[in-house]
């Protein structure tokens, strides 16, 4: 999938569109479920502008990109970079954002930093408890998520298992039993984080702060990614495009992503 020169390409081709209807046209995407809402908006914006029906549905970012593989679903759309099976299977990738995966405890938790090995500790079960002596709840997220393969990577290393104390919790769950919960600990995308609802803490004395997750001081960045398997259709090329062009960079960022800029 070739980089161009996005905005001139989006205005050319929606300009076809209007000639020859050759736009008008449905396909599906499948992916990730912390990256769903910012991705919904920029088809909403584009099917404005293109006519194209886009049909977009969560299920976590390795789900989509099996579905891509298959020929199951046009477009995946990851929150994070294609991984080497990926690419094998014949996902081309396209990076569309700059993100990150927040760590969340309760707004009455005093803890404020963990590092990486406190917090390998914590979600293999090597330790239970808090400082304070009360037992850590843990939420964890279904194995297609990206948000989870980056914890895995980046915080346990691949292979080691979660403990089995950590409930599976989604998207539309998961804060909301942070903040009812006074000992949880959980992570998420950093876009999807409500800052009132829970309390975003620092890894190894780093905040998930913009400049941070640009220069990758923070530890637990991520590049939300949209592949498509081999040449893409028309269809799914002009939306692309229009997600890169100066346009939807801004609705990503409006949405609670970093820009590629």
């Amino acid at each position: 999938m070739r980089l161009h020169n996005s905005f001139r390409s989006v205005a050319l081709f929606l300009g076809a569109a209007l000639v020859t209807n050759s736009l008008h046209a449905t396909f599906s995407a499948r992916g990730s479920d912390s990256t769903i809402n910012v991705v919904k908006a920029l088809v909403e914006e584009f099917q404005k502008k293109s006519g194209v029906a886009i049909q977009v549905e969560g299920g976590g970012s390795g789900a989509g990109a099996k579905a891509a593989i298959s020929g199951e679903v046009q477009l995946a759309f990851l929150s994070r970079a294609l991984d080497e099976k990926e690419k094998a299977g014949g996902l081309i990738g396209t990076p569309y954002a700059v993100d990150a995966v927040a760590v969340v405890v309760n707004n009455d938790n005093p803890v404020s930093n963990l590092t990486l090995a406190e917090l390998k500790d914590y979600f293999t079960g090597t330790t239970a408890a808090w400082p304070d002596g009360k037992p850590v709840v843990l939420y964890n997220r279904n194995a297609d998520s990206g948000t989870r393969e980056i914890f895995q990577d980046k915080v346990l290393g691949k292979g080691v298992p979660f403990a089995a104390s950590a409930a599976i919790k989604h998207d539309g769950v998961l804060l909301s039993a942070v903040a009812r919960i006074p000992s949880s600990l959980a992570y998420d995308g950093i876009g999807h984080v409500d800052p009132k609802i829970v309390k975003v803490i620092a890894v190894n004395g780093v905040g998930p702060t913009p400049a941070a997750i640009r220069a990758a001081s923070y530890p637990l960045t991520r590049t939300p990614t949209f592949a498509a398997k081999g040449d893409s259709s028309a269809e799914v090329k002009a939306f692309i495009d229009f997600v890169l062009s100066p346009e939807g960079q801004e609705i990503v960022v409006k949405n609670g992503l970093l820009g590629l800029k």
